[in-house]
C-alpha cells in the first residue's frame, strides 16, 4: 500500500512538475528551478523504490549521473556542455548494462559482442577526431550513438515496456536537442525541416525529457523475467 501511495504521489507531483516548467513558466530561472527538481525527485523515486538487486543499483548509478549532468546542463545559469554530455555517457553506459543483464544466453552474448562493437568504433572515430575536430561535437556524437545503441537493443529485446518506452522519450528529446543546435553548425534556410522544427513554439526537449526520466525512474522498481 505504501509503495503504490508513493508511486501515486510521484505521479502526481512529477505531472505538476511537467506543467508548471512546459506551461506556466517556460522559461527563466523559475523553468529550471521546476526542471531540475523534476530530476531530483526521479532520482529519489528510484531510491526509495528500486529493485533491490545489482540491477536496482545500476538504475540508481544511472539516475545519479542524471541529476550531476542536469547540475552541468539545467541548474547552473551557464550550461556547462562538456561536462553534462561527458556525464550522460557515464549515464547511459549504466543504462546499456542493465539492458545486457535482462538477456540471457546467446542473447546476451550478441547483445555484448553488438556492444564491443559500437564501444570500438567510437573509440576510433574518437581518436581521428580528437586530432582537430571539435571537442563539444565529438562528445555529442559518441553520447548519442551510446543512447541509440541503446534504444534499438530495448526494443529488440523488450524486456521491460517501461525502460523501453523511457529511453525512447529519452532519444526524442536529444533530437530536438540536435535540432536547437543545429543552427551553429549548418545554415538553417537551407534545411526547411530543420528550421520549421527549430521555430516550434514550445520546449520540445522538456516535453519528452520530463516524461522520459519518470518512466526510467519507474522501470527501476520493476522485476524482469528473464527470457530464456
Amino acid at each position: 500500500m505504501g509503495k503504490t501511495f508513493g508511486t501515486v504521489m510521484f505521479l502526481i507531483v512529477g505531472a505538476c512538475l511537467c506543467v508548471l516548467f512546459l506551461v506556466v513558466y517556460p522559461g527563466g530561472d523559475l523553468c529550471r528551478l521546476f526542471q531540475y527538481t523534476l530530476v531530483l525527485l526521479c532520482f529519489l523515486h528510484t531510491f526509495l523504490h528500486r529493485s533491490q538487486s545489482f540491477e536496482g543499483l545500476l538504475c540508481l548509478l544511472a539516475m545519479l549521473f542524471t541529476v550531476l549532468a542536469d547540475f552541468f546542463l539545467v541548474a547552473l545559469r551557464e550550461a556547462q556542455w562538456l561536462l553534462g554530455l561527458g556525464v550522460f555517457c557515464l549515464a547511459q553506459l549504466c543504462w546499456a548494462v542493465r539492458l545486457l543483464l535482462m538477456e540471457r544466453g546467446k542473447r546476451r552474448l550478441v547483445h555484448l559482442m553488438a556492444w564491443a562493437g559500437v564501444c570500438g568504433t567510437l573509440l576510433i572515430v574518437a581518436v581521428i577526431l580528437a586530432r582537430g575536430g571539435d571537442t563539444l561535437l565529438l562528445m555529442g556524437a559518441v553520447y548519442a550513438s551510446l543512447l541509440l545503441t541503446t534504444v534499438l537493443f530495448a526494443w529488440a529485446g523488450a524486456r521491460n515496456f517501461l525502460f523501453t518506452l523511457g529511453m525512447t522519450l529519452f532519444l526524442g528529446c536529444d533530437f530536438f536537442v540536435m535540432v536547437n543546435n543545429a543552427a551553429l553548425y549548418l545554415d538553417l534556410a537551407q534545411h526547411p525541416l530543420l528550421s520549421a522544427l527549430h521555430a516550434i513554439p514550445f520546449n520540445m526537449m522538456w516535453a519528452f525529457y520530463g516524461p522520459s526520466q519518470m518512466l526510467l525512474a519507474l522501470s527501476s522498481a520493476r522485476r524482469t523475467k528473464p527470457v530464456r
